[in-house]
């Protein structure tokens, strides 16, 4: 089974990013949710996954998009999994991209891995920040209802994020789960990757690790 994550710098981890060191699974994984997951279940079950992270620093849907043929189309994963959504909230707010772009682009990136590999099973993300900001943190929730309705249209399994970090700033502050707002710590990201291990034990064919 091969895992495809894709995703801006939450997901991105710091990896290779070059052809030539993808030999390094270390650094090709980054270190991020996605390593965790990755451990995990290539720990639990040695053979049964293939894990492949193409995260981007930076990125919003348009970015995805504009690599989506090399980063995920050629790649024809069995399962997708996207966290992508906190530099969208950023360009919305600074006026560099019109709010309907995020659920149109969306759409439109799952739909074309969906006629590439139709059985593919989606695992989908919620976008998530803490910020003193109220613009953001508006358009921020209008960017999770999107992921929602997205999810409900695709079938797709849906990773709640955003009030976890909300409800665990408040009782633990800020800085232990999103050292700058955005950004998971290791508890963050560990947060992460295990509520997608729970959630998509049934998808992945295994137990919860």
């Amino acid at each position: 089974m091969k895992l495809l994550f894709q995703g801006d710098s939450i997901t991105d981890g710091n990896r290779y990013k070059d052809k030539a060191s993808r030999w390094d699974k270390n650094h090709q994984i980054g270190h991020s949710w996605a390593y965790i997951v990755t451990g995990a279940l290539t720990a639990k079950h040695p053979g049964r996954y293939l894990c492949v992270n193409r995260g981007v620093s930076g990125n919003t849907v348009k970015d995805l998009a504009a690599r989506w043929q090399e980063d995920a189309l050629d790649e024809r994963p069995d399962v997708l999994l996207v966290l992508i959504g906190v530099n969208d909230c950023a360009a919305i707010a600074d006026g560099r991209m019109r709010p309907e772009e995020y659920g149109t682009v969306y759409r439109d990136l799952l739909r074309q891995v969906r006629e590439v590999s139709p059985e593919v099973r989606f695992i989908l993300l919620e976008p998530f920040q803490i910020l003193d900001d109220p613009r953001r943190t508006e358009i921020l929730h209008d960017l999770c209802r999107t992921v929602w309705e997205i999810a409900a249209e695709e079938n797709a399994l849906m990773i709640p994020l955003a009030d976890d970090f909300d409800r665990f700033a408040r009782r633990d502050g800020r800085d232990l789960w999103l050292w700058d707002g955005v950004h998971p710590t290791e508890a963050g990201h560990y947060h992460i990757a295990e509520k997608v291990l729970a959630a998509g034990a049934p998808l992945f064919g295994t137990e919860a690790v």
